[in-house]
């Protein structure tokens, strides 16, 4: 039996670098209360944002402390590269402007599911490129992309009369994401479509579209809301 490979310890630890990070974000805020007024008044989006990463962040250590737990990640998991590109994602994502909850949970689900190794090798790259897509989503974006999975998977019942009509795949999206206007779901469409996750339209008009398998989800966009689908909440013990 060939010996396996290990990765070099380097000396991260998860969760004591989550917690720098929070501790870190403290001592902001905390500076930013000792400044002086105008130093405030400038700085309450930073203040907010610091606050909502922070409360993000305490959730995923909550999560990955459980993980770990339960055995669910291997001890030197946390040393492989590919688990140190994705925690950098993470951290990067809080970094880039004001979070929003729906994209981090995206990002954490898909860090978590690669931590389990059950849906993909610590050698592969493909975890952190899941984690890329999603933070060039919005988070209408990617509200679309996971409808279009939901839908895809329904049965053939209560799919649509018309399978090659663009407006009826927009109406089926509105209602079933909640975004209501099919005017707004087509913004979306259009990045999606840039961004290859979105098969395009046969017509520039809303005649006709190739669904496909996937409910014109690419074969990329699929794979990876299938990846998001196998992350699992833990259970308090």
């Amino acid at each position: 039996m060939a010996k396996q490979e290990t990765q070099p310890n380097t000396g991260l630890d998860t969760s004591s670098t989550v917690s720098k990070t929070l501790t870190a974000i403290a001592e902001g805020l905390t500076g930013i209360a000792s400044s002086e007024r105008k130093d405030w008044i400038l700085s309450f989006g930073h203040i907010l944002q610091s606050i909502r990463g922070g409360r993000l962040l305490a959730v995923f250590a909550d999560e990955w402390r459980a993980y770990r737990d339960k055995g669910k990640i291997k001890e030197d998991y946390q040393q492989s590269n590919q688990h140190q590109d994705c925690l950098q994602e993470l951290l990067d994502f809080l970094d880039d402007g004001p979070p929003d909850s729906s994209r981090f949970t995206v990002l954490k689900k898909i860090l978590l599911v690669a931590a389990t190794e059950t849906a993909s090798k610590r050698d592969s790259v493909l975890p952190q490129q899941y984690m890329r897509i999603v933070r060039s989503l919005t988070a209408g974006e990617l509200l679309v992309m996971l409808t279009a999975h939901s839908v895809s998977k329904a049965p053939p019942s209560i799919k649509l009369d018309h399978p090659e009509s663009a407006a009826t795949w927009l109406d089926a999206i509105a209602k079933s994401s909640g975004l209501d206007y099919t005017e707004l779901v087509e913004v979306h469409e259009r990045a999606l479509i840039e961004k290859n996750l979105l098969t395009p339209r046969v017509y520039p008009d809303r005649s006709g579209v190739s669904m496909g398998p996937y409910f014109r989800l690419t074969r990329l966009a699929h794979d990876l809301c299938t990846f998001i689908e196998k992350y699992e909440e833990p259970v308090a013990a």
